[in-house]
């Protein structure tokens, strides 16, 4: 498969710079369900903001969300880890910063089942919210209450819209 090469190119690309590079959100849940994913999510870990534009220029990446630091290569959006604060109304009100703690990181997702992360050299998967138990359940929650605003691009999608991206 196409998809596979890519991304075994990936994981030795991102070799010598980090060993915490993380599939995110709906490709790792989509695993736990059996569906074959189209487009992949993969944070990067432990790299500054100079060194990813350097590997994003060398791997021929488009940024495609450059204030929140997202790249897209293939089928693949690539980012630093983030956290994002609400500071004022539209979808562009948003304070960005970056952060190297994979729970916090985590916490931006909408759903729990979107914030299951996958080590992608290991196949370690980090459930700080229990996604993988409302996937057994067949339930969807969000994460945080509080930060949990239409305001989002993601959370203007109704539940079981955003479940099936």
């Amino acid at each position: 498969m196409k998809v596979e090469g890519e991304f075994e190119y990936l994981k030795k690309f991102f070799s010598p710079y980090s060993k915490r590079v993380y599939l995110v959100g709906g490709c790792v849940r989509d695993e736990f369900l059996g569906i074959e994913s189209k487009e992949f999510d993969i944070e990067v870990y432990d790299i500054d903001i100079n060194k990813f534009d350097e590997l994003m220029k060398k791997l021929k990446a488009k940024g495609v969300g450059k204030s929140f630091f997202v790249y897209k290569w293939k089928n693949f959006d690539i980012s630093l880890p983030r956290i994002e604060s609400k500071i004022a109304k539209g979808h562009r009100g948003f304070e960005v910063k970056l952060t190297q703690n994979e729970k916090i990181a985590s916490k931006r997702r909408d759903f729990t089942i979107n914030a299951l992360m996958k080590n992608i050299y290991t196949g370690e998967i980090l459930d700080f919210w229990g996604g993988i138990e409302d996937i057994k359940r067949k339930i969807i929650r969000h994460i945080d209450s509080n930060s949990f605003i239409v305001g989002k691009c993601q959370s203007l999608y109704p539940p079981k819209e955003r479940f099936r991206q």
